[in-house]
């Protein structure tokens, strides 16, 4: 199920997303950025060289904490953000029984990725880059 919505997702989101975002998107990578910068790489066919910064962010424990709230206004479909919510508040079960969670994204799901694309989504624009 969250395979299907992450795929009925996609086509938005990829829209939206900032330009310069490479980190968990279909179909990027770090060496888009070093072709984007100019790098020692040589550049896509048709793309300039950009020289100028790069945010290389690795942010402490991000996907466990993602704010619900924050995330789901971001959404636009009652069905995504009834699932999402419902995805989110599921919890987990260890070898010390179940336990609810607050904050954070499930990790190992295929949506987790586009989730944590879409809460950290804006910081392009914060930054100026």
């Amino acid at each position: 199920m969250q395979m299907f919505v992450y795929l009925t997702m996609i086509p938005e989101w990829k829209a939206r997303f900032e330009p310069h975002s490479f980190d968990f998107r279909p179909g990027r990578s770090s060496f888009d950025v070093a072709h984007y910068i100019g790098g020692n790489f040589v550049p896509k066919k048709g793309k300039r060289p950009h020289l100028g910064q790069v945010l290389d962010a690795d942010i402490s424990a991000c996907f466990d904490n993602i704010n619900h709230n924050a995330l789901l206004r971001k959404l636009r479909y009652e069905l995504q953000i009834g699932l999402i919510k419902w995805w989110l508040k599921a919890g987990s079960i260890s070898k010390i029984g179940f336990s609810s969670i607050n904050k954070g994204t499930p990790q190992d799901g295929p949506i987790s990725p586009l989730l944590a694309n879409i809460a950290l989504d804006g910081m392009e624009r914060i930054f100026g880059i």
